[in-house]
């Protein structure tokens, strides 16, 4: 199950250094105790625009919600103005020398942000 943060659409946020706000949330999320991996996507989302999308393993499986929460509050720290989901994943799809596969990633995490956004109920906690 993924989680969406929306954007604030009413606040007016000064212009955000994109680049630094990504630079910020990767650190923030290599920092919290109870993810053990995660990969910070930008991406198009159909009707939704631009959106980070953060796919994570958990430290521990009973830790999965609070991971989701903490990478959340740290995609809305660091870059407000876009959504974010958090994913749960078992892991991260990265290349022989250690870089994410995002486009791999975004088809294994695509599908369960789709029926998230479809039914909202199935996203509470």
């Amino acid at each position: 199950m993924s989680v969406t943060h929306a954007p604030d659409l009413y606040e007016d946020a000064p212009d955000t250094d994109w680049e630094s706000g990504f630079f910020a949330l990767e650190g923030e999320l290599l920092e919290l105790s109870c993810v053990r991996e995660c990969a910070v996507v930008h991406t198009e989302l159909p009707e939704l625009g631009e959106a980070v999308v953060v796919a994570y393993v958990p430290l521990e499986p009973q830790q999965e919600i609070a991971g989701r929460r903490a990478v959340l509050a740290a995609c809305q720290r660091n870059l407000p103005a876009l959504y974010a989901h958090a994913v749960a994943v078992d892991e991260v799809p990265r290349g022989v020398e250690g870089a994410v596969r995002e486009g791999e990633l975004l088809d294994r995490v695509l599908p369960q942000i789709a029926r998230d956004l479809m039914s909202p109920a199935a996203m509470a906690d």
